[in-house]
């Protein structure tokens, strides 16, 4: 594309914001009565901008048109300058230009101050007071090194931007104990301290009291006085404040200070002193010239190059050193004192046995000391190597942080006590701060919350996950401590109550993505409740099995619930009411894999504890009538299904109410139930009313509203009503999609849509969506399952319509494989998948197997289904082509004449089946030699087609062949 072309948009943007030529080359610093034309030169692609303009650019695109609050723009545009005009793209300090707004005007020292590549180390400046070495194995923190230069840049010229009265900015490195910010302060000194020319000063601020020393010994080497060292401390720290207080550019370092107000009685009130300040601290108070940069965990990259940078090459492979890495969580103090460990005891400590040790250390930390490394000891009990002078023995380090609390004072002991419950979720997992609002046992400390969250961060313990978001983590090997305190089993308690709320009300919901936030969570806080083997543990066991279900992990939702199961019958009895749950969530749980006839007995288990212990009118029995009547269906045991789902009804109509959600559940399956036995008719007031009642809810069962949407949809399909049918498809499809993102749920509604375009001749189109269902629920629930066959079976009929028998025959001949295998021979999938052969037999010629196909299915539908049942009928109708085709007349007339007379009465007169019925019954007719009688048949069932299929189909177009 040529450049005027990519570049217009710069001309767009322009003209969008009402600036002039004049005007933006006012904005990009040019000067002069024909600037304006250097610019449009520029939009035109006819020139290129001087590097040096780059930053003014930057901020003409940022401010004079208005992009900085649309950075995916501002993105896209600089790309194009990227590419167009060689600029390089942008970087961490580029948003802290625009975020400031303006180009600082640099001192005179400053004028090679990097603040776009970071520097190798180098001397500091003559007469620093620096008392730590560079640290041989530092790595990473480019983008931070490069943010504090660009602050400290734009800030360092109080003669341009400030008056001398005003404070320099201070920049604090905030972060937990062990994230490393004072060994950035140190590398930061070493790489760009020599273009602070007055010096680098450090000064810890860790202690109020030794404050006054330190600010001392910082004049001990800046040449105040002749005398300097004889002068009282009171006077040493009055001469070295006032020549904090002059212009020369200095770089002072305060480290550990915790208290505001320590830090503003050191602060220099004016002068060109930069400040950069470290601190556990999350929260200062809003004040001008103080600037926050938070420090987070390495990336897990750069945590591998500060280990490998401790271990010799040839003795670490790298899966090991990233799994140390993941163990220590990333924090650089950790992974420096590990390395340390590793290195100390290169004879006798390999990398994978330090991870073995370590593991086994934090598995059991709760009843056994942590590994030596976390304590700043070697292999052989020699205090590791400590650079910034700090404690390396993570436990007091920790300690230390927690003794910030004042536990005798109620928002500090509640902050301490979220801590602790913080501590029992997934180590490093993000913790929602609902579900720690939820372990909160009082309306007080519900009103003291957000408070105690303030000073949990405070502590530098608690970590925000992102900015504004109401997410923050415990870092595992904080987590690992805290647990090992002798006040944690009563957070235990709670964490795990306020989860298993939150996680059932969830799981009823069916909200599968804010479970799946959850997931870690619920699975360590599980797991560890276990070893306890108690009620609590049971329940936690229970739903974390719905909630695998929900994800269709079926195996592992099975071996959970069999867990909790075995839990309560132990603890209850064999046949209590707590463990009825469990058993028809493993009877669901077999459903969902395929097993009817386990899934049946478990479910008429459980119904028969309830109705021991509930009676026959309890809400819970209820549910347990509703289970037993879906297990009854999926054997086809349609009386006794029917039976239960009345049963289930009437309690729920009398408790809930008829117009409540509890009984529009079973509305939809007393809707599917008679749509399965051709009763359309009275099928389709049950399914409109059960989605007419989710859709009235403010808050619905998403899941069970896109269900009930979806047998709607399949109601107005079998009824021919293809319009109507896809419409709520796709509704439900768009639901499950929200909520399951992929899952057998979805494959399901498409297979549905996938039918519909077959019934309208739309055959490539249901090829598509009958092929993605069965990739989306074969994954879910493997090859051999009914849901799985029954896709095979549809696509084996469109094979056999398109022509392709050999496809056909090998997906019809599967499909019934392992329908016969999963649910026995005698089920109503068989006779369908007999049906579908059984016409694949007929178009090859074949009469003789097609007759064995027809005449076993006809059999088992009219077992199940009864004589008027329209797949009966349909059965019955390819029997009579068979007698026709032999020569068999009378039989042939009688056999289409009733299925005619089935589908009239069940479909009526504007259904496929009944016009395919007609087209039968007009062949007969034709082949007996009463011409009249045939074209009358014929006749009809193409007006039928024309109606319902339109004049394309492929059936509409058969049939007018036919007819001659």
């Amino acid at each position: 594309m040529p450049k005027h072309q990519r570049l217009a948009m710069l001309v767009q943007l322009r003209k969008a914001a009402g600036v002039t030529l004049a005007q933006m080359a006012h904005a990009c610093g040019l000067r002069g009565k024909r600037a304006y034309e250097s610019v449009a030169a520029w939009e035109r692609g006819e020139a290129t901008p001087r590097p040096a303009i780059r930053d003014q650019f930057l901020l003409y695109l940022a401010h004079t048109l208005n992009l900085a609050n649309q950075p995916a723009t501002l993105r896209a545009v600089w790309e194009v300058l990227v590419e167009e005009w060689g600029w390089e793209p942008l970087q961490p300090p580029d948003w802290v230009l625009i975020e400031q707004g303006a180009l600082a005007a640099p001192a005179v020292h400053e004028r090679a101050l990097p603040w776009r590549t970071v520097p190798e180390p180098g001397p500091l400046p003559a007469g620093s007071l620096l008392p730590f070495a560079p640290y041989p194995h530092f790595v990473g923190r480019a983008d931070e090194l490069l943010v504090l230069a660009n602050l400290l840049r734009i800030q360092a010229s109080p003669i341009a931007r400030q008056p001398l009265s005003s404070p320099p900015t201070s920049v604090i490195l905030t972060g937990p104990g062990g994230v490393g910010k004072t060994q950035l302060a140190i590398e930061f000194a070493y790489r760009f301290g020599r273009f602070f020319l007055g010096g680098v000063f450090w000064l810890s601020l860790a202690n109020a009291e030794a404050a006054p020393g330190g600010v001392a010994l910082c004049g001990t080497v800046m040449n105040l006085h002749p005398h300097f060292e004889r002068l009282t401390l009171d006077d040493q720290v009055r001469l070295v404040t006032q020549a904090w207080a002059e212009d020369t550019v200095r770089l002072l370092i305060f480290d550990s200070c915790e208290d505001e107000s320590l830090l503003y009685r050191w602060l220099p009130q004016r002068g060109g002193c930069r400040v950069l300040v470290t601190s556990r601290r999350h929260l200062w108070s809003q004040r001008a010239g103080l600037a926050l940069l938070p420090l987070g965990l390495l990336s897990r990259a750069q945590s591998v190059e500060l280990l490998r940078k401790h271990c010799p090459l040839g003795q670490s492979r790298d899966e090991e050193l990233i799994a140390i890495a993941a163990e220590l969580d990333d924090l650089p103090l950790a992974l420096h004192v590990a390395g340390s460990y590793l290195s100390s005891g290169i004879d006798t400590v390999t990398p994978a046995q330090y991870l073995a040790d370590l593991r086994q250390s934090l598995a059991g930390y709760e009843q056994s000391p942590p590994h030596p490394s976390l304590r700043g000891k070697g292999p052989r009990g020699r205090s590791l190597p400590a650079p910034t002078g700090h404690l390396n023995h993570f436990e007091q380090i920790v300690a230390l942080s927690i003794d910030r609390l004042d536990r005798r004072d109620p928002v500090d002991g509640l902050a301490y006590r979220l801590l602790l419950a913080a501590a029992w979720f997934a180590p490093g997992e993000p913790i929602p701060l609902d579900l720690l609002r939820a372990t909160l046992r009082s309306s007080t400390e519900q009103m003291r919350f957000q408070t105690a969250v303030q000073r949990m961060l405070d502590t530098g313990l608690l970590l925000p996950v992102d900015a504004g978001a109401a997410v923050v983590r415990l870092h595992r090997l904080v987590a690992a401590f805290l647990r090992r305190l002798a006040d944690a089993r009563e957070a235990q308690v709670a964490a795990e109550t306020a989860l298993l709320v939150h996680v059932r009300r969830l799981n009823d919901a069916c909200d599968v993505p804010a479970l799946l936030r959850l997931q870690g969570h619920l699975q360590v806080v599980t797991q560890t409740a276990l070893l306890r083997a108690d009620a609590l543990a049971a329940t936690l066991a229970f739903e974390l099995s719905r909630h695998l279900a929900q994800i269709e992990q079926f195996d592992a939702a099975l071996s959970y619930n069999q867990r909790s199961l075995e839990l309560r019958q132990r603890l209850f009895g064999p046949d209590s009411l707590p463990s009825s749950a469990n058993l028809h969530y493993h009877a669901l749980l077999l459903d969902w894999m395929g097993d009817y006839p386990r899934a049946y007995r478990y479910h008429e288990q459980a119904l028969a504890i309830r109705l021991r212990w509930l009676g026959p009118d309890h809400p819970d029995t209820a549910t347990s009538f509703l289970y037993a009547g879906e297990g009854a269906q999926r054997m086809c045991d349609y009386p006794a299904a029917q039976r239960y789902y009345e049963q289930a009804l009437a309690i729920r109509s009398r408790v809930f109410g008829p117009e409540s959600p509890q009984a529009a559940e079973l509305y939809n399956h007393l809707s599917f139930l008679f749509g399965v036995l051709g009763e359309f008719d009275a099928a389709l007031p049950y399914a409109q009313r059960a989605v007419a009642i989710w859709d009235a809810q403010p808050q619905p069962n998403r899941s069970l509203q896109a269900m009930a949407i979806n047998n709607l949809g399949y109601l107005h399909r079998v009824r021919a009503e293809y319009d109507l049918a896809l419409e709520y498809l796709r509704r439900a499809l768009a639901i499950r999609q929200e909520i399951y993102a992929t899952s057998s749920y979805i494959g399901m509604t498409r297979n549905h849509i996938g039918r519909v375009y077959y019934y309208q001749g739309r055959y490539a189109q249901a090829l598509i969506e009958l092929e993605a269902a069965l990739a989306m629920i074969e994954a879910a629930v493997g090859r051999e399952h009914p849901y799985t066959a029954n896709v095979l079976s549809n696509l084996g009929i469109v094979a056999l319509d398109m022509g392709d028998t050999a496809q056909a025959q090998r997906q019809l001949a599967e499909a019934l494989d392992i329908h016969r295998r999963m649910v026995g021979p005698e089920h109503w999938y068989v006779a369908r998948d007999l049906n579908r052969l059984g016409l694949l037999r007929l178009s090859l010629g074949d009469n003789a197997a097609a007759y064995r196909c027809f005449r076993t299915a006809w059999r088992i539908r009219r077992r199940i289904f009864g004589e008027l049942h329209p797949d009966t009928a349909n059965t019955l109708s390819h029997i009579g082509m068979l007698y026709l085709t032999n020569g068999r007349m009378p039989q042939a007339r009688l056999l289409a004449t009733e299925a005619l007379r089935c589908h009239q009465l069940r479909l009526g007169e504007r259904h496929p089946y009944t016009a395919r019925s007609l087209l039968r019954v007009g062949q007969v007719y034709a082949a007996l030699g009463d011409q009249a009688a045939a074209r009358d048949y014929v006749a009809r069932a193409i007006a039928i087609y024309l109606a319902v299929l339109g004049p394309d189909h492929p059936y509409t177009r058969a049939a007018r062949q036919a007819a001659g």
